[in-house]
């Protein structure tokens, strides 16, 4: 059986996993969708068993479908880890590596594992980009990214993505605030404030504290993570950040926990990377992520 199934196949079955759809999944591969469910169906035919549920609004793994992609996302980036070893010739070869994500999150966890990275790989020379939404499937020309750091507050199981950590929604106000001195604010206490944040964040807004919620006056900045903080330590609005980025607040603000009915919104940190990309030091960076995040 194992010589009847390519490998170009198994990366076909993750993609179609991760888009949900087989029409999706042949506009990202740019194979032909009845090709590509054609592919698929074989596939199924050859291990004996199947993998996808075919419904109305797309596929979904069945249970059998579930444990075999999760061995699989395994063995693929083992065998891209050795094949990284045959390209790169040997250990001290000089590799390259983009990260990119916001700066609040690059000031945060994510830099912490970006510097640990760095120290036990000293032939991978990595490169920041800082951006409100840097995206490895839209990257171009000179904002191309290998991989990115970013946030989710839904389960979204992509096979080229990987959680690393969990974090709750904070609030940042003025020191001189009327809220300040307390250690708790709830979300509907903010409906009366004007809310600031970076280009493009207001959607990932919406999608954390849920979209039936209603949001607050919102005013974009196109500024760093760390002048968003300073206008709101002069009074001009609050802002939101995960809990534990709360060392990067400027003196003349305060961090406050916040919550929505008494419970925290909590907020996902996820790797992502395109299954195309053939940079060797990639999977080397994935493996030291899954490792380090793990427990």
């Amino acid at each position: 059986m194992r010589s009847s199934i390519q490998l170009a196949t198994l990366n076909y079955a993750l993609v179609v996993a991760e888009e949900g759809s087989f029409l999706r999944a042949s506009r990202r591969t740019g194979i032909d969708h009845s090709a590509l469910s054609r592919r698929i169906r074989d596939l199924e035919y050859a291990m004996g068993t199947r993998i996808f549920h075919r419904h109305a609004r797309g596929v979904g793994p069945t249970p059998a479908g579930e444990r075999f992609l999760e061995h699989l996302r395994s063995v693929l980036l083992e065998l891209d880890n050795t094949l990284t070893l045959a390209r790169s010739g040997t250990k001290h070869d000089q590799q390259k590596l983009s990260i990119g994500s916001n700066g609040i999150i690059l000031a945060g966890r994510a830099l912490d594992a970006i510097i640990e990275f760095g120290q036990s790989h000293p032939n991978v020379t990595v490169s920041l980009t800082e951006s409100p939404y840097p995206s490895p499937e839209a990257a171009q020309g000179a904002t191309q990214v290998d991989v990115v750091v970013t946030s989710c507050s839904r389960f979204t199981g992509g096979a080229f993505e990987l959680t690393l950590w969990r974090d709750t929604l904070a609030v940042v106000l003025a020191a001189n605030h009327s809220l300040a001195s307390r250690s708790v604010i709830e979300w509907h206490e903010l409906q009366q404030e004007t809310l600031l944040v970076r280009r493009g964040e207001a959607f990932q807004l919406a999608d954390a504290v849920g979209r039936a919620v209603q949001l607050p006056s919102i005013v974009e900045h196109h500024v760093s993570a760390g002048i968003l903080l300073r206008l709101v330590g002069n009074g001009l609005g609050v802002a939101l950040i995960h809990d534990q980025d709360a060392d990067s607040v400027p003196q003349d603000a305060v961090c406050r926990k916040l919550r929505i009915g008494g419970k925290p919104i909590q907020i996902s940190s996820l790797a992502r990377w395109r299954p195309d990309n053939a940079n060797p030091a990639l999977p080397t960076f994935i493996s030291f992520l899954r490792d380090r995040y793990s427990s």
